[in-house]
C-alpha cells in the first residue's frame, strides 16, 4: 500500500446483502483484491481503500486543496491519485495543469510513483503546495455509482455525513488557503452559494468562485472544468484558460 492509502469502512446492517449485490454488478472487477473493496458478512460493513495525499513536509508555499468526487479504484492500485488508462494513456489533468502554469514536471516523469513521491515531498516546481482529497472516499469508476451502490438511507445517514465532517476537520488541519474542485455538485455541496449551468459560465471564460460554507474562517472556493471534460473543440484551450483565471486570483489573495 503506497503512502496515500488509507482503510475506512462503513456498517451498512439491513442493507448489506442489497449493496454488495448491487456493487458486484457495478465495480466487481474490483472486489475482494486484496486490500481494495471487501464485504465482511459477519460484521455486515464494507472495508475499502482509499486516496488522499498531504505533503508529508510543509514547504512554506501556499496550500491549495484540490478537491475531487472520489477515488477511481484503478488509480488506487496504481497508486496515485489521476493515474494513466488501462490502455496506459495519460490522463489529460496532467498536461492541462503544467500548461496552465500550476507546476512544471518533465513528461519523463509523470508517472504513477514519481508524482507521488513528488507531490508528497514538494519537489516539483510551482507557486503552490498542492493537497489532493476526495471528497466521497469510496472508489468508483463513476461518482454517480456511490448513490447507485448505497441509495438513500446509507448515502444520507452515513456516507455523507461522514465525509461533510471530514472535510471540514482536515481544511481545519491542513491550513488551506483555496480549494479547487472540477465536479459541480461536489462544489454545490460545500458551497456558500449553489450554481447552475456552469459550463456555460467556464466557457464564457467567467470566474466560478465561492467560499466554503459552515467555517469559522473564509476559505475560497473555485469550480473549474472535469477532469476527463472534452466536449468542445476547444477543450484544451478552454480548460488551461480556466486553471490560469484561478491561479491568478488565488495568487491574489494570499
Amino acid at each position: 500500500m503506497s503512502e496515500i492509502n488509507f482503510q475506512k469502512s462503513y456498517p451498512l446492517d439491513q442493507e448489506y446483502e442489497s449493496i454488495k449485490e448491487r456493487a458486484t454488478k457495478l465495480i466487481g472487477a474490483y472486489l475482494d483484491e486484496d486490500p481494495l473493496i471487501s464485504f465482511d458478512h459477519v460484521k455486515k460493513e464494507v472495508k475499502f481503500t482509499s486516496e488522499r495525499l498531504i505533503p508529508l513536509i510543509p514547504s512554506g508555499r501556499p496550500r491549495v486543496m484540490l478537491l475531487f468526487s472520489n477515488p477511481h479504484p484503478y488509480s488506487i492500485k496504481q497508486g496515485m491519485f489521476l493515474s494513466p488508462s488501462r490502455k496506459n494513456r495519460e490522463n489529460l489533468f496532467w498536461p492541462i495543469m503544467g500548461n496552465a502554469g500550476w507546476f512544471s514536471i518533465p513528461e519523463g516523469k509523470r508517472n504513477p510513483e514519481c508524482l507521488r513521491n513528488m507531490f508528497l515531498r514538494v519537489t516539483y516546481s510551482g507557486a503552490f503546495e498542492l493537497c489532493f482529497y476526495c471528497y466521497y472516499a469510496f472508489p468508483t469508476r463513476s461518482p454517480d455509482d456511490i448513490r447507485r451502490i448505497f441509495k438513500k438511507r446509507v448515502l444520507s445517514q452515513i456516507i455523507e455525513p461522514d465525509a461533510r465532517d471530514e472535510f471540514r476537520s482536515e481544511l481545519n488541519k491542513m491550513d488551506v488557503k483555496a480549494v479547487v474542485t472540477f465536479n459541480k455538485d461536489i462544489f454545490n455541496l460545500v458551497s456558500e452559494d449553489k450554481i447552475e449551468r456552469c459550463l456555460d459560465r467556464l466557457n464564457r471564460g467567467e470566474l466560478v468562485q465561492s467560499h466554503i460554507s459552515d467555517l469559522e474562517k473564509q476559505i475560497p472556493l473555485f469550480l473549474t472544468y472535469p477532469t476527463g471534460w472534452r466536449y468542445h473543440k476547444e477543450y484544451r484551450r478552454l480548460r488551461k484558460a480556466s486553471l490560469e483565471r484561478i491561479k491568478a486570483a488565488i495568487l491574489q489573495a494570499v
